[in-house]
Formats: C-alpha cells, sequence, structure tokens
C-alpha cells in the first residue's frame, strides 16, 4: 500500500509535468506561428518558398499567416514583415495572405494597423487577400477597413497577385518573376 502511494503521488507529478509543457508548447507555437512566403511552385500552386526551394519575386512579398491574429503573436508578424522589407531590396508591394487568420483582437488589430502605416510611409504598398468574414466585421467596426482601403482586400490570392502585379512589373524590369504565371493560368 505504500508502494501503491507512491506510484499514485509519482503519478500526480508526471500528469502535471505533461501538462505544463503541453501549455509551454502550445505558447510557444501561439506566439511564433507558421509565416511563409510564397512562390509559384512547378505544379503551378503557390507554396512555401524556403521548403520547396522556390524563387520569390523581388518586387512582391506573398507572405501567409496562419493563426489567428492576437496580443501573442501580432510582434512576430510585425517581425516578420519588418525582416522581408530589410532582405528584399526591390521589393515594392506586401501581400498578406489572410486565410488562415480567423480571429483577430485589439492587439492585433492595433499591430496591422501599425504595419500598414510603416509598410506604406516607407514608400511601400500592402494589400490582403482571403479575410474571412469574422475579421472583415472587425476592420468594418474599428475603421481599420478605411486605413487598409477597401481596394487593397482581394477575395483570393491569385486575384491579388494578378492587380499587383500589373503595377509593380509595369516596366517590366524583372523578367523572369515566377509570380508572372499566376495570371496567365
Amino acid at each position: 500500500s505504500s508502494i501503491q502511494r507512491d506510484i499514485e503521488n509519482n503519478l500526480d507529478k508526471v500528469i502535471m509535468v505533461g501538462v505544463a509543457l503541453s501549455l509551454i508548447v502550445f505558447l510557444y507555437k501561439s506566439m511564433r506561428p507558421t509565416v511563409v512566403s510564397l512562390s509559384r511552385h512547378g505544379d503551378d500552386s503557390l507554396r512555401d518558398a524556403m521548403a520547396f526551394g522556390l524563387k520569390e519575386c523581388a518586387h512582391i512579398a506573398v507572405i501567409r499567416f496562419d493563426a489567428p491574429l492576437f496580443f501573442a503573436n501580432a510582434s512576430y508578424l510585425e517581425d516578420q514583415i519588418a525582416d522581408r522589407r530589410l532582405k528584399m531590396e526591390k521589393l515594392e508591394h506586401i501581400l498578406i495572405v489572410a486565410n488562415g487568420i480567423n480571429d483577430i483582437d485589439a492587439s492585433g488589430e492595433e499591430a496591422l494597423a501599425l504595419i500598414i502605416d510603416r509598410v506604406r510611409s516607407g514608400g511601400l504598398d500592402i494589400s490582403l487577400s482571403g479575410v474571412n468574414e469574422s475579421v472583415l466585421k472587425v476592420f468594418k467596426r474599428t475603421h481599420l477597413l478605411e486605413k487598409i482601403r477597401i481596394d487593397h482586400i482581394y477575395p483570393t490570392m491569385e486575384k491579388a497577385i494578378c492587380a499587383i502585379h500589373v503595377h509593380t512589373h509595369k516596366d517590366g524590369h524583372e523578367k523572369d518573376c515566377p509570380l508572372t504565371t499566376v495570371c496567365q493560368i
């Protein structure tokens, strides 16, 4: 019976450690969600450029954010966009593929407003695609939609890329842009 009590006590501790570790992993993943740069793959889909070793457009950063945008990860999105602005010398337009953003809180809305201000004040433009209805309602309610501008929200990333591509490549200075085929399919 003493052995049984020891096992029960240890089992409680193991369960507590397991729960604590699960919570830590959940918080870490929530704070650093998947954020990928997309480019045209050989099968004509848009995929993670780094994972598939794909060439990216020099003028358009297509960034997919795969999580709700809230207080724990809003600064991570800011960092990811700032990183692309620094690395891409010829960058003209950032497209946030928002299909994975199924919820947004006040911190996420504030971070997005700040991102838009910083990007546009730096002489670049920014758009969103695939914004779901619940997030769009938040944009309308908080007047963020006015800042983004309705003509900068596209129903699909393909439509966004086609519209943006026309403006960023009007001089034809990137002859082998991997996004050119998006509008030809």
